[in-house]
This record gives C-alpha cells, sequence and structure tokens, in this order.
C-alpha cells in the first residue's frame, strides 16, 4: 500500500471518528440548554446524545463531500477558500435544521438559558461549522503522522 493511500484511509476512518467524539461531547454540553433534557433520566438522554452525535457525524462527512466536489479535490485541507466553502455550507446547513425543527416541526424548545440569533439557537448554529473544520483538523494531523 502506498503512503498516499495510507494517509487517505487513515484520513477516511479519522474523520468520523473525530467529529462522533467532537459532537457527542457537545451535544452533551449543550444539551442543557434545551427545554426536556435536564431533567431527562440517563437512560434517554444518554442514547439520544449518541443519536444526535451520529447525525452530526453523518453531516460533517456529506459537507466534507460537498465541499471536496466543489474542490474537485478529495484532500482539500490548508486551504481559507475551502474552509470557507465548508464553514459557510456548515453555517446554512445548522440554520434550515434548526429553524424547520424549532419553528415549522416545534420538535424541541430552548430553555431562556440559550442565546439565539434570527430564531435559532446560536451553539447548535455554529456546531456543524465548528467541530466539522476542528474534525478536518485533527483527522487530517492524525492521517499525516499515520
Amino acid at each position: 500500500m502506498t503512503q498516499r493511500w495510507r494517509k487517505t484511509l487513515s484520513f477516511s476512518a479519522a474523520l468520523p471518528l473525530t467529529a462522533f467524539l467532537l459532537n457527542f461531547c457537545w451535544e452533551s454540553l449543550h444539551g442543557l440548554l434545551f427545554e426536556a433534557h435536564p431533567g431527562m433520566p440517563a437512560g434517554e438522554y444518554v442514547p439520544m446524545m449518541l443519536f444526535m452525535a451520529l447525525m452530526d457525524t453523518l453531516g460533517i462527512v456529506a459537507l466534507y463531500l460537498f465541499t471536496a466536489l466543489i474542490a474537485r479535490r478529495w484532500s482539500w485541507l490548508c486551504s481559507w477558500r475551502n474552509n470557507a466553502i465548508f464553514f459557510l455550507s456548515a453555517l446554512a446547513a445548522a440554520f434550515t435544521i434548526e429553524y424547520i425543527s424549532i419553528n415549522v416541526l416545534h420538535l424541541w424548545h430552548y430553555r431562556t438559558a440559550m442565546p439565539v440569533v434570527f430564531g435559532v439557537g446560536l451553539l447548535p448554529l455554529v456546531q456543524l461549522a465548528l467541530t466539522g473544520l476542528l474534525s478536518v483538523f485533527v483527522a487530517g494531523r492524525l492521517a499525516s503522522n499515520s
């Protein structure tokens, strides 16, 4: 196996793993800013956080692939343009999902401690963009060390 393929495989494994771990931590912490979460039993809360972290992971992988498609390169690390595409796409996706979930489907409600921007929570709004770019960076570093 060539060095390039080894790095590609390492990155492909590290990206979803890193994204899942970061988003599980993020979801678990900011979950306290949603109405139903603080009093929820651990038997319900933990599986819900695992599921949400999995959905976030799938979103980050999809955003990475979307950015790679636009960049016409599988490996688009270390490019301000591509990072901006990823970041803005993640913000747009998060805003759309959160706005529909809150204002149309009424799936959840925020506590008063949640900062809100344009009708959606600030932390859910920036989550995919921040954890996504951090996941891409960490996965890239792990792959380059393999």
